[in-house]
């Protein structure tokens, strides 16, 4: 009789499975609650990273760009006009002779222009967290930078490497393309420049928001 009586003591009635079951559900939604927040903290947290290392290199770049820019417009209004008569020199005299003087704390005359910061967002999956409007902005700086980037490569690899930029007998020709590759380069310089000053301030908002 007493083994009985404690089996109907256990026996859980209908309204007992109902309140395990609501029980079962709350806590495999608010488990799932935790994780999802978890999984947006962390995504604002890598945006913010993300933000904040764009806003810092772009601000670099631009620092760096900016005293070039005129520079290079002047050198490349100099080799347009070079005297190329004399027989004793080589492209490369001309070159060099009417390069205008650099800033005292430039190392080249060209930018070195950083992108590690644009590589990590795009490689590390953050440019998603980022807004379209500002992740737009940044594609075309970097695509525009790349460019920039490429030209001078051009130069370095092109005409500053050929054989005939050191031959008196080639100078015309030698200063003729180096003032159009300069030319390039300087005229994607001076759109880039235009793009940091249009999008910084958008880009410099969306850091502080996710700060």
């Amino acid at each position: 009789m007493e083994t009985r009586a404690g089996a109907a003591k256990v026996r859980k009635t209908p309204p007992h499975w109902l309140l395990e079951g609501l029980f079962i559900i709350v806590s495999v939604a608010l488990g799932f609650g935790v994780a999802q927040f978890g999984e947006y903290r962390n995504n604002r947290q890598l945006a913010s990273r993300a933000l904040g290392s764009l806003e810092a290199e772009v601000e670099h770049n631009l620092a760096i760009l900016e005293p070039l820019v005129p520079i290079h417009g002047r050198w490349v209004e100099d080799l347009a006009k070079a005297d190329t008569s004399k027989s004793s020199q080589a492209g490369l005299d001309v070159y060099f002779a009417t390069r205008p003087d650099l800033p005292a704390d430039a190392k080249s005359p060209f930018p070195f222009l950083r992108r590690s910061a644009w590589d990590a967002a795009m490689s590390g999956g953050a440019l998603r967290l980022i807004d379209y409007d500002v992740a737009t902005a940044l594609s075309e700086i970097y695509r525009l930078q790349e460019i920039a980037t490429g030209n001078v490569d051009r130069l370095a690899n092109g005409a500053l490497s050929s054989t005939a930029v050191f031959e008196p007998a080639s100078r015309v020709s030698s200063v003729r393309l180096l003032w159009l590759t300069l030319a390039d380069i300087q005229s994607a310089e001076s759109a880039l420049l235009d793009l940091y000053r249009q999008h910084l301030p958008t880009i410099r908002d969306a850091a502080h928001a996710e700060r």
